[in-house]
């Protein structure tokens, strides 16, 4: 069994990071004892959250999380950031006490990356900060449209790109149709709409990333293709 500490980083526990939170705390206490968790949210969890995430209690998803999983799991260790990601030209991120914090001082070298957000602009904002380093993973998932769903894969090894940056095939990262929740008012938060995601299709994008990580990272395969999609519909 490979030892070497690693470091994961899920940003945003909604409907796919909470089970996702949960398979990778179990495959880091096994495959990668003494490693860590870093959970990204700022938002709350609520009662509307509950037929497709999973915590057991209300408060900060990131703080609630990382708590439940620690009392779970004694050789990984589990750090909240209760914040939203930010791009690094947004302004007012000054110090530790701001609700936001810039991708480039969340993600650094050989990290491991989910950016679980169905936001463009909010995925967007962490490739581009992957695009600086020289080793990195950032996976992405989103529960498209009903039991639509698709997982994303951009790697970089030493300064080189082994799979593209998606901005070179999806349009919408070159502008995207939507804003950053993280740069939104709460006012303008609160009426963004919850699209079509289910929960099933919320826990197979988990499943498929976990699946793409024992591939990727721990049996250490290239990634021959950079995006799947499936359909729970037609199987």
């Amino acid at each position: 069994m490979e030892s070497k500490e690693k470091r994961f980083v899920i940003v945003v526990a909604g409907g796919i990071g909470t089970w996702l939170a949960e398979g990778v705390a179990r495959l880091l206490e096994w495959k990668y004892p003494n490693s860590a968790l870093i959970i990204v949210d700022g938002d709350n969890y609520e009662e509307k959250n509950k037929e497709r995430q999973h915590f057991t209690k209300m408060g900060n998803k990131a703080s609630v999380k990382a708590l439940e999983l620690t009392q779970q799991f004694n050789k990984t260790t589990f750090i909240p950031v209760p914040k939203w990601v930010v791009d690094d030209n947004f302004a007012g991120v000054a110090d530790e006490e701001s609700p936001k914090i810039k991708a480039s001082a969340l993600i650094t070298e050989n990290d491991v990356v989910f950016a679980v957000v169905d936001n463009f602009a909010a995925r967007k904002i962490i490739f581009d900060a992957a695009a600086n380093l020289d080793n990195i993973d950032i996976f992405t998932g989103g529960n498209d449209d009903a039991l639509f769903g698709s997982v994303y894969h951009y790697q970089r090894r030493d300064g080189h790109d082994v799979t593209d940056h998606p901005v070179h095939t999806h349009s919408e990262y070159e502008n995207p149709p939507d804003k950053n929740p993280g740069e939104l008012s709460c006012q303008d938060r609160a009426k963004i709409e919850g699209g079509t995601q289910l929960l099933a299709t919320n826990m197979a994008v988990a499943a498929f990333l976990l699946g793409r990580v024992q591939k990727t990272i721990v049996s250490n395969q290239n990634p021959d293709e950079a995006e799947i999609y499936f359909d729970l519909g037609i199987g």
